[in-house]
């Protein structure tokens, strides 16, 4: 008996979270990002979504209204990239609202992360970007581990290490740090380690940024996006940066945006 209350009492306690923090009501797109053109709104709604490269020095396409609360560009500025990539995508609702412990679950799925492939031009077919995806107990060479069943309250906060076998970088090894919000949830990842392109290191540990934010809206749920990559010039000279970063941007916004509509 005792035993049935105290199992009651944690789904109504979970419950009463979620819907605590869903409280408010929704904002639409036009609060968030007010300045869009009409063919920009009508690309967000696309599959492949909204998405600008740009320089460090150069002014971004996509700025969230001031008052939204929402600033991921200055994160990724902070590890003073040498190019970025912005994105915006909206994932139309189907069947029921999605809420903020939905997109978490659906961050939560990294093995599934492998299974999303891009175009490759030289070899003129759909490959995969990352032909592992694998979430790690702690830091770089400690012991993978799977993927926990959907959550059914919201943490606050929350460290997640993965290990990713990419196809052109080898074996990186990322930290996601998680934030929830009023309106949405932030994922922050970066490498904690070097990057090397075959045997030469590419990239320092902590100096790529690649920061989702997830808020359902009244339109559907928002993924927006901003990554970008420190590396030194000499080798920024010699990569297309802008193709590379939007790669792996794409297969991010392919994978949240295929969990949210598995959802349904």
């Amino acid at each position: 008996m005792l035993k049935s209350l105290f199992g009651a009492g944690i789904l109504l306690f979970s419950v009463f979270s979620v819907s605590l923090l869903e409280a408010h009501p929704l904002r639409s797109i036009n609060d968030i990002f007010p300045s869009l053109g009409e063919n920009q709104r009508a690309a967000i709604f696309s599959t492949e979504g909204l998405r600008n490269t740009f320089l460090q020095h150069e002014a971004p396409l996509l700025v969230p209204a001031a008052g939204s609360g929402i600033d991921i560009l200055s994160a990724a500025m902070a590890k003073n990239p040498t190019q970025l990539v912005e994105a915006l995508i909206v994932v139309p609702y189907s069947g029921r609202t999605l809420n903020k412990l939905d997109a978490y679950n659906v961050i939560g799925s990294i093995g599934s992360l492998s299974a999303h492939m891009f175009f490759s031009y030289a070899r003129e077919m759909y490959v995969p970007l990352f032909e592992e995806s694998t979430r790690l107990y702690q830091g770089r060479r400690n012991r993978p581990i799977p993927d926990p069943p959907p959550a059914t309250a919201l943490p606050s906060s929350e460290i997640v290490y993965l290990r990713l076998r990419d196809a052109s970088f080898g074996t990186t090894f990322l930290r996601g740090t998680l934030t929830t919000g009023r309106y949405g949830i932030t994922y922050f990842l970066t490498n904690n380690a070097a990057v090397w392109f075959l045997m030469f290191p590419v990239m320092r540990a902590e100096r790529f940024a690649a920061i989702l934010y997830l808020e359902p809206v009244a339109e559907g749920m928002l993924v927006y996006s901003v990554a970008g990559i420190a590396v030194p010039e000499f080798i920024a000279n010699r990569m297309n940066l802008g193709a590379s970063i939007d790669r792996r941007v794409t297969v991010f916004l392919n994978w949240l945006s295929h969990g949210l509509r598995s959802i349904w």
